[in-house]
């Protein structure tokens, strides 16, 4: 096998959930109350959890055939989904809990603060 230093994005535990610092930046930027404190608490277990699965399922070293790297790519894909799955509903809850102002203020801190630099989704 050949020498592999992780797969980059798709192996990046950060790329599957809100990293620690992405979690602190929403607190900053919405003050929680108690209620929202749970919700963001839960939402950062999620995220925990998500980075495990994707950093476990992430091998040390690329196969060497070309039918071995495709079928190594399906799993951290099927992993990644399972990830986000993971996460989006604890990020509904919580975003459930906001107000409308504290929903703008997440909506307008802008992708270069949350660390999606290049993302043009909305």
């Amino acid at each position: 096998m050949m020498s592999w230093s992780g797969g980059g994005m798709m192996c990046d535990p950060r790329a599957a959930g809100l990293a620690e610092w992405r979690i602190e930046r929403i607190a900053q930027l919405i003050s929680p109350n108690d209620e929202q404190r749970t919700a963001l608490e839960n939402l950062r277990a999620a995220s925990v959890k998500a980075a495990d699965m994707v950093a476990t399922a992430c091998p040390d070293e690329l196969p060497v055939s070309a039918t071995a790297r495709l079928e190594t790519i399906e799993k951290r894909l099927d992993t990644m989904l399972a990830a986000v799955k993971t996460v989006r509903p604890a990020f509904d809850a919580f975003y459930a809990t906001l107000n409308d102002e504290q929903k703008a203020r997440i909506n307008n801190g802008g992708s270069s603060r949350w660390g999606w630099h290049g993302w043009r989704g909305n």
